[in-house]
């Protein structure tokens, strides 16, 4: 019999990409993801974990989350936190059903105090961690930036992508410019999550990266080289930033099994590539 998979957030970013694998590796999956044109609606995603079949799968990948870019992020009120509920229900219904492993992803983004995304993250680790300690194993993930093609436009690859595809010049990015990230392709993610289920240690975040970091000015003339052109690299000091440097420490992944495969240059060649050949369709 086939393996079985609740994976909520299944047509975001990294959840399509976990789909597919999941569904590649004879996996059968039962997608979660009820959206409005621009969240999730919340009410009928909780009811419906409230009140799904009470059936244990073999794992439960818990991807589903609101993500607002980090300026709309720091000028946001109370609702920026909305995302610790519906943890909290992904929570009491593994309680409730028992799954072999959930798969959670945190995130890099938790060393910043300032980022309401932040302290949801941290808050995660911590409801995920006591359910760790009453036996549900759970696995967490700590990725660091990661980047596709069919990203949305609000994450800074993608953006930095568009406009250097449009022949921006001064070709912009956020912040000061000089912020260093730790940028992992999004097939090396989902390698992540298929290595953690059997691999990863349960209750402890395990950092997902290259272990190299690049800033966001080096990544923007990467991009511009690959596009074939040489624009002047403007930082827009008015936008927010966050952290100066976010890089992973790659030992204990390494050590568990995992390790990212796709440099990153090669990454922003097939992202130019796939984004030129579907301008030629259109």
């Amino acid at each position: 019999m086939n393996k079985t998979a609740l994976v909520t957030g299944s047509s975001g970013f990294v959840g399509r990409h976990l789909v597919k694998r999941l569904e590649q590796d004879g996996w059968q999956v039962t997608p979660m993801d009820i959206k409005n044109d621009i969240h999730y609606s919340y009410h009928d995603l909780l009811v419906e974990l409230k009140v799904h079949p009470v059936w244990s799968y073999d794992a439960v990948f818990h991807l589903a989350a609101n993500i607002e870019d980090i300026n709309q992020r720091m000028h946001s009120n109370h609702s920026a936190y909305k995302d610790i509920e519906l943890d909290l229900c992904v929570a009491d219904f593994c309680r409730r059903t028992s799954p072999q492993v959930l798969v959670w992803p945190t995130s890099c983004a938790v060393d910043n105090p300032e980022d309401p995304y932040a302290w949801v993250k941290l808050t995660g680790e911590k409801i995920f961690g006591a359910l760790a300690k009453y036996g549900q194993r759970v696995v967490m993930l700590r990725p660091f930036s990661g980047y596709g093609v069919d990203q949305a436009l609000s994450y800074p690859f993608p953006a930095i992508l568009q406009r250097a595809l449009n022949k921006e010049n001064p070709l912009t990015v956020w912040g000061h410019g000089q912020q260093v990230r730790d940028w992992i392709h999004v097939d090396d993610l989902v390698n992540a999550f298929m290595v953690g289920l059997e691999n990863f240690p349960s209750g402890v975040p395990i950092d997902i990266g290259t272990g190299i970091g690049t800033s966001v000015t080096s990544l923007a003339r990467m991009i511009a080289d690959a596009v074939g052109y040489k624009p002047n690299i403007k930082a827009l000091s008015d936008k927010a930033t966050s952290s100066n440097r976010r890089v992973a420490d790659i030992s204990e992944a390494t050590s568990y099994g995992f390790s990212a495969q796709v440099h990153l240059w090669d990454g922003i060649r097939a992202a130019v590539k796939a984004k030129q050949e579907q301008q030629l369709e259109v």
